[in-house]
């Protein structure tokens, strides 16, 4: 079963070019029997086979602002926010070894170690050394040695949390035919902004 591609594709670069365009996308997406099904496994990649070129800004932003509500999306940001300001840049909270090299290379956090245990402390990260993996127990064993550490685990946990996407795969497997969920159909529609 193959997509209707429309013709004419649109560029939606910022949020004003997805509200300026929201009744093309609603029409685009309504179009496919199946489009607001293919909406809900992945956006990007249902919006990008209606007919719309999406920038990489763009597609972070629709992936993140569908799978958080408000509330979830602005301590995420505020958590975001106050780990770049300690690291400096910009680090995903995901990538077990971004955090990983943040706290035992940059930020030069002791390692809890076999040493803990015989009473001598803790050992330090050697830079030279690999940054160890990252795992929910060693951020516990260390959230008391740095301010971000706390920071990290609750914005790791908030980005865990929410709606979650299908890979490309997936996405390919059910727009050939393969049943995955009970939905069959979904259409949307646009609601008045006063009901």
């Amino acid at each position: 079963m193959a997509a209707k591609v429309p013709a004419g594709r649109i560029a939606i670069e910022s949020e004003k070019d997805l509200k300026k365009h929201a009744v093309s996308i609603l029409r685009r997406i309504n179009e496919d029997e199946r489009g607001g099904l293919m909406f809900l496994l992945n956006p990007v990649f249902a919006l990008e086979e209606a007919g719309f070129d999406l920038n990489e800004e763009m597609r972070g932003h629709i992936l993140h602002g569908l799978r958080f509500g408000a509330k979830a999306k602005a301590r995420i940001r505020e958590l975001d926010e106050a780990v770049r300001d300690v690291a400096g840049r910009p680090v995903d909270a995901l990538s077990d070894e971004q955090v990983s090299r943040l706290l035992f290379v940059e930020l030069k956090i002791p390692l809890p170690g076999p040493a803990a245990d015989k009473g001598t402390g803790t050992r330090k990260a050697k830079s030279p050394e690999p940054p160890p993996p990252v795992s929910e127990e060693l951020l516990d064993a260390v959230k008391d040695r740095h301010r971000v550490v706390p920071l990290l685990i609750e914005l790791r946990r908030q980005l865990k949390g929410g709606w979650r996407f299908v890979d490309r795969e997936t996405y390919e497997k059910v727009r050939a035919g393969a049943s995955v969920t009970l939905l069959r159909r979904v259409r949307f529609r646009k609601h008045p902004k006063n009901p």
